[in-house]
């Protein structure tokens, strides 16, 4: 995976190699500090944090290390995350990496056989303003009025930004799909308040169809379906430019795990979506096990979203 590569970013000096049971261990809790940052709590609980160059995840990080020096001799970590770095898909969270790793060695070693989120443990995530979870019911026409009314008042983007802007489901034509592949290519965002309008709209767009639907194919034309993307917006450009881009004549199935893994989960999702909206009869969507609120925070796309927008719209995301 490419998020590998913010692991030597963490500094682990130093891993017993005791039984291999451990490393594993050490490495699919880095792998998981490295998909949404956290840190393991002295409790068990897992708890995001704004990141380890921030004075909450420093001191986090700090607790945790001492701890793990008590209970694991010979080995060391150190973290060489600039203060507050947050840059691309995956926050700065080094120094969270290397801590759960060593935390989950150290209970490893101290013989406690105990998982990193123990069943019934809350998710939260500590950010500018207080603690966040994630919605765990679902949204009644009510609530998405008020969203939609909140993301209206959100402010226009600065002069720099040259994409394009969401104006509604019609103002979505092949031009504006040129443009958007293009501004995210170059690593330029949607407006937060476009995408959450996109995202508004596609829920409204979701809920009007079936759950179990059924695609005739006509005459002379032929289906074209996308296995998991899993973030991946280069491979999902490739398969454009092979297949071309979903119409009357060449309908599209987007079969499942849009997101999580790779690092540009929210340039392959805004495509999908903005490609459904053109052409609603043209753009099909199954859902995998990885459109599931426990498997995004797990695999990425929950800290990706808080990263690159905020963390009410992966609520949002959810329900899409």
């Amino acid at each position: 995976y490419s998020n590998l590569a913010h692991l030597s970013g963490a500094g682990v000096s130093a891993m017993p190699r005791s039984s291999a049971t451990e490393g594993l261990g050490v490495g699919s809790a880095a792998l998981l500090a490295l998909a949404a940052p956290a840190v393991l709590s002295a409790s068990g609980g897992l708890t995001f944090t704004a990141g380890a160059g921030s004075s909450v995840g420093q001191t986090r990080t700090a607790s945790l290390r001492a701890a793990a020096k008590q209970g694991a001799s010979g080995l060391a970590t150190e973290s060489n995350a600039p203060s507050g770095s947050s840059t691309g898909a995956v926050p700065a969270v080094a120094g969270a990496a290397a801590s759960v790793a060593v935390a989950a060695c150290a209970a490893r070693r101290l013989g406690r056989r105990q998982a990193l989120r123990p069943r019934g443990a809350a998710v939260v995530r500590q950010a500018e303003g207080g603690l966040w979870e994630p919605r765990y019911s679902g949204w009644d026409a009510a609530g998405l009025a008020a969203e939609r009314q909140r993301a209206q008042t959100m402010p226009e983007p600065g002069p720099e930004y040259n994409g394009p802007r969401y104006r509604g489901a019609g103002s979505i034509n092949d031009q504006f799909i040129e443009s958007l592949i293009a501004s995210q290519k170059a690593g330029a965002l949607l407006p937060k308040k476009d995408a959450y309008l996109i995202v508004l709209d596609i829920i409204e767009l979701l809920r009007s169809e079936s759950t179990m639907g059924q695609v005739s194919i006509p005459a002379g034309s032929h289906l074209t379906v996308v296995g998991d993307l899993h973030g991946q917006y280069w491979d999902f450009m490739n398969i454009l430019s092979m297949a071309g881009k979903p119409s009357a004549s060449t309908p599209f199935i987007f079969n499942g795990d849009f997101v999580d893994r790779g690092s540009w989960s929210i340039e392959v999702i805004m495509t999908i979506f903005s490609l459904k909206l053109k052409d609603p009869k043209s753009v099909f969507l199954n859902r995998g096990n990885h459109e599931m609120l426990e498997t995004n925070i797990l695999y990425g796309f929950c800290g990706e979203c808080g990263a690159k927008y905020d963390m009410d719209l992966f609520n949002l995301f959810s329900e899409a």
